[in-house]
């Protein structure tokens, strides 16, 4: 009886060391995520507050180089009223998320993963959700299936300004800025006339 009692504490006592490392990782992989979004996104708190964590991928590991990631969310409906998710692989922004899959295509490797919620402003808002993952190549000849169509699980990009808009952008501005002094050069100045102090 002695025997099983230490026995079962000193099982207890190495499941809670094997536990610390996994705890100090998640906090390194949240941290990460964080390191992400801006400092000044609103972060509510509370039992209403949004929150997202991945489902998907089950494994650290996948086969094949097309990765299905999901998220669920609690307190935030995608894509309700334009709502989103904003995607990170190995600290690269992949793009906004309309549903909650995901589908993308990665090298063999190892990469980090972040998600964090977007709101209609596309603005992030809340914690981010993080994953370690290793994707490993199919075998030859094997071609892993997707539960989901990629048509169904679109990563769409942030739109980005193009060489022509910036383009646009500065000789606008430009010819803003000459108009604005031509004006002004073409009005003159003019003479301010001093009136005399009143009396008494």
């Amino acid at each position: 009886m002695f025997r099983s009692g230490w026995l079962a504490l000193l099982l207890a006592l190495w499941m809670i060391a094997g536990a610390l490392p996994l705890a100090a990782q998640d906090d390194a992989l949240l941290n990460e995520c964080v390191r992400l979004l801006p400092t000044n996104r609103p972060i509510p708190d509370g039992a209403d507050a949004p929150s997202l964590r991945f489902v998907a991928p089950t494994s650290p590991q996948v086969i094949g180089t097309a990765v299905l990631l999901t998220i669920e969310t609690t307190n935030f409906d995608i894509p309700t009223e334009g709502r989103h998710w904003h995607l990170w692989v190995n600290g690269q922004l992949q793009g906004m998320v309309y549903q909650p899959d995901a589908i993308i295509d990665l090298e063999p490797g190892e990469y980090v993963i972040c998600a964090s919620l977007g709101n209609t402003d596309h603005a992030d808002i809340g914690m981010p959700a993080g994953l370690r993952l290793t994707v490993q190549a199919a075998a030859p000849g094997a071609a892993p299936t997707l539960s989901v169509a990629r048509e169904a699980a679109v990563v769409q990009p942030e739109q980005a300004l193009g060489a022509g808009q910036i383009a646009l952008l500065v000789v606008g501005a430009l010819a803003a800025a000459f108009g604005g002094w031509w004006m002004g050069a073409r009005m003159g100045k003019r003479k301010t006339i001093a009136r005399p102090p009143k009396s008494d």
